[in-house]
């Protein structure tokens, strides 16, 4: 049947009288409502059938695209400020997270050069240091090796001043400005003679820490190389102000040992001391002391076996151990001992 027959059957019977027919199984229309099948016939007359076929494409409205490029819009412009904020938290806090150490320049310390007499009249040369805002700090004592001077040590001195610890470098005797002694209210040259006589430099240095009432003279370390090493580890066994020590490159200890520092003092009892060394031979050094110690620590830096004495101080990895040793034994806020200068070797 053609689309035409088919229209005018449509129209041939909306001209009928108006018969009734039943719905899902029912019986009951009523008034004159047509029939569901006429009006289907209508709709088809009524609707172009490509229209039907075809639903018409949606348009948003142009508020909704604007409001969405807002969206957007708002949306970059909470990132990039989330984004400038932690990029200012890192930077703020990158100088705290790097592991490198700060060293600065000693220059910027504004150095005091002191003097002060030992009990056998030499006259002390050294260099003192105070941390800014520091209020009563801790002190550390820099004793350098036979043949150097306290100049040795100005590569630590920025590290330590900027931890928050006073410090004191002096040339020991018979060396740098130490050449002076003072015999009947006469001033001789002086000339650098046998290792004991050196701890009488420690001794005097301790006294005039006592006079300096912006520091503590009760928390005191000492650190040392070589000779300053071996100082440093008697030190602590002899003069209760030296809470700890750090000892590079100490001299070997033996039952038959000659040494007169090392082995012809009197009774002590060295005590919190970390060792440090970088050679193998060095380490065993150093070794024959620690088990001659109470609470030792160790450490050899085994990336530079070719070095020893001040020469390591130019590595991070020596300065943070002697910073962690001095930090959980000098600071009044230290609760507790750290792992620092823990044995590696």
């Amino acid at each position: 049947m053609s689309r035409g027959q088919a229209d005018n059957g449509l129209r041939k019977n909306f001209n009928k009288p108006f018969v009734e027919e039943p719905v899902f199984g029912t019986n009951d229309y009523h008034g004159n409502i047509p029939p569901p099948r006429a009006l289907l016939a209508v709709v088809l007359l009524k609707v172009n059938p490509m229209k039907l076929a075809v639903p018409r494409r949606f348009t948003p409205p142009r508020l909704a695209g604007r409001t969405r490029l807002a969206a957007l819009g708002l949306a970059g412009v909470v990132v990039l400020l989330s984004a400038v904020a932690v990029g200012l938290y890192f930077f703020s806090i990158w100088p705290f997270s790097s592991d490198e150490i700060h060293r600065g320049s000693i220059t910027d310390l504004g150095p005091n050069s002191v003097t002060y007499q030992t009990e056998d009249g030499v006259r002390i040369v050294a260099s003192w240091f105070i941390p800014r805002d520091a209020k009563n700090p801790p002190v550390v004592v820099l004793l350098h090796e036979q043949d150097g001077t306290r100049a040795q040590w100005d590569p630590l001195v920025p590290v330590l001043v900027n931890a928050g610890y006073a410090v004191l470098a002096p040339d020991l005797r018979g060396f740098g400005g130490s050449t002076t002694i003072v015999r009947d209210g006469q001033e001789e040259p002086y000339q650098f003679a046998n290792r004991p006589d050196t701890l009488l430099d420690v001794e005097a240095a301790l006294k005039w820490l006592k006079s300096q009432r912006e520091v503590d003279s009760g928390r005191v370390g000492v650190i040392g190389a070589r000779l300053g090493g071996d100082l440093a580890y008697v030190s602590t066994g002899l003069f209760p102000e030296v809470k700890a020590a750090v000892a590079i490159t100490t001299t070997r200890y033996t039952d038959q040992n000659t040494d007169p520092l090392i082995g012809s003092i009197g009774d002590y009892v060295a005590h919190d001391v970390c060792f440090i060394a970088g050679g193998r031979t060095q380490w065993e050094d150093v070794v024959t002391l620690g088990i001659r110690t109470v609470n030792p620590g160790g450490r050899r830096i085994i990336e530079h076996p070719d070095l020893d004495g001040v020469a390591l101080v130019a590595f991070d990895e020596p300065v943070r151990n002697m910073l962690g040793w001095f930090d959980a034994r000098l600071r009044r806020d230290a609760h507790e001992k750290t792992t620092w200068c823990s044995a590696n070797a």
